[in-house]
């Protein structure tokens, strides 16, 4: 009797140490997801800040209206609401908070620069899908993805004419287990990155299809349409149809 006491004793201080140790990992893996989140919205923040410079250096000694005057105030005013978001960013999820100013000061940006040369204002798009830094899309383009499948996604004017010259688009590639890859090939700890920039519609389907086959290793892009609508089953991951919704971006790529 006191032998199985003994082994049951130590049993559960087996399973004790072995939940500990799941924890501490997980909180490891969780402390290293926010880590990489920060540093993706880090780089963009730079980014808009570097883009605001060059606007201001373009507009210096002009006489702007009031219209320019208040887009050119709203970029201003986004670049420092994301500088101090992304310093009290707790959780990876609210990365979003960030990229929807990123947006709206990158989309400020585009407005001042329209403004000023005399022409319309354009409509406020979904971010380039490609590389959400190159700021809002201005077309749709069919891309199709060695292994993938064609699809259609968003796209800025300079990579829907690289595509449209037989390049390749500009993308943005991200760190993922020792190897570079497109930031929504990056599995779940660069998802919210993506989502927070394609918060709805088909922009959003884009990088749940592609978080969803970087941790299966799953190939569903063939199961996409030419026009951008899923037909196939994620197997619970929900129903994302064709249709672009969602916000805007900033700066033309």
């Amino acid at each position: 009797m006191l032998w199985l006491l003994a082994v049951l004793s130590g049993g559960g201080i087996a399973l004790g140490g072995r939940y500990w140790w799941d924890r501490r990992a997980a909180k490891r893996g969780d402390t290293e997801e926010l880590e990489e989140i920060k540093r993706l919205a880090d780089e963009d923040v730079t980014l808009l800040g570097e883009e605001l410079s060059r606007l201001g250096e373009a507009v210096d000694g002009r006489e702007l209206d009031a219209e320019t005057r208040l887009d050119y105030q709203r970029g201003l005013d986004a670049y420092e609401a994301a500088q101090r978001t992304v310093r009290g960013i707790k959780s990876a999820d609210s990365i979003s908070t960030v990229t929807d100013t990123l947006a709206t000061g990158r989309y400020a940006i585009i407005c001042v620069r329209a403004r000023v040369a005399g022409e319309p204002v354009p409509e406020r798009r979904v971010p380039c899908f490609f590389n959400p830094q190159h700021g809002p899309s201005t077309t749709d383009v069919l891309w199709t993805q060695a292994g993938h499948g064609t699809r259609k996604v968003p796209a800025c004017a300079q990579d829907a004419a690289r595509l449209k010259a037989g390049d390749e688009p500009e993308v943005r590639y991200v760190r993922f287990h020792s190897r570079r890859v497109p930031y929504w090939e990056a599995g779940a700890a660069v998802a919210p990155y993506g989502a927070g920039y394609f918060a709805s519609g088909a922009g959003a389907s884009y990088i749940a299809i592609a978080t969803f086959e970087s941790q299966t290793g799953a190939t569903t892009w063939g199961d996409w349409n030419s026009g951008g609508a899923y037909t196939g089953d994620l197997g619970g991951i929900g129903d994302y149809g064709g249709g672009m919704e969602g916000g805007g971006g900033g700066g033309d790529g």
